[in-house]
């Protein structure tokens, strides 16, 4: 069967056609106002360009201080393994260069991941060095700044310790505490848990309360069997100190 022709549309029909009428409609919208919509184009793709550029360099930071963090973390493992070789003259200059390159990435991307990793590994080298009183002042900056809780316990771990080291009443009484709140925010078997037992158990020796001291160092040697050389140094130190 052959198709019909379509009879052509008059210019009064095509006024009535609705989808025609809306393409007129656009039409003339563009002709009045092609200035302000071009400038409003523009001002659109500026605009995406912003945001493209600004996503770009935020990865490129991201990138940035990731690739920082990682440099700073086997250089630690290379001065590590130099200790372990008897390189300690060079692993103390790698140890020293580690901290400052770990500073200055927490410095500069306090809010990333990667950045605040990095202000924890420069406490802990910190702490290796001696330098409490920059290492205390430092984490208290650290933890006043609110950071993710994963990176504010190994903070407070390294706060403790730092205290601890320096060594007042009133160091070991905050430490004390560091250590208790620590324990009550882990995993109880993690390793961090482990640490914070220990701690305890140094800080109530510390304190003169062998029996607690005692408790906390076997409850750390329930947990990892495997006795380090502080241990079993502590182990001796309560046995003489309870003859």
């Amino acid at each position: 069967m052959a198709h019909k022709t379509r009879k052509r549309l008059t210019k009064t029909e095509l006024k009535k056609d609705p989808v025609n009428d809306a393409l007129l409609g656009s039409m003339t919208f563009i002709q009045k106002h092609i200035r302000g919509i071009a400038m409003g184009a523009g001002v659109l793709v500026i605009l995406i360009l912003i945001v493209q550029a600004f996503s770009a360099t935020a990865r490129n930071q991201g990138n940035e201080s990731v690739a920082n963090f990682y440099l700073v973390g086997q250089m630690y493992e290379m001065a590590l393994n130099g200790f372990q070789s008897g390189q300690y003259d060079t692993s103390m200059g790698q140890l020293q260069m580690v901290r400052s390159l770990a500073l200055s990435n927490y410095a500069a991307y306090p809010g990333r991941d990667s950045g605040q990793r990095s202000a924890v590994l420069a406490a802990k080298i910190g702490i290796i060095f001696g330098m409490e009183e920059q290492v205390i002042t430092e984490l208290q900056d650290f933890l006043a700044s609110n950071p993710d809780i994963q990176h504010a316990n190994p903070a407070k771990l390294h706060l403790a310790v730092a205290l601890e080291n320096r060594g007042s009443s009133t160091d070991l009484g905050t430490a004390r505490d560091l250590y208790s709140e620590v324990l009550a925010l882990v995993d109880g078997e993690s390793q961090m848990a482990w640490e914070a037992i220990s701690g305890l158990s140094r800080i109530a020796y510390s304190m003169g309360d062998l029996q607690s001291s005692r408790e906390h160092l076997e409850t750390a040697l329930a947990l990892f069997p495997d006795t380090t050389e502080f241990q079993a140094y502590q182990l001796a130190r309560l046995e003489y100190a309870e003859l």
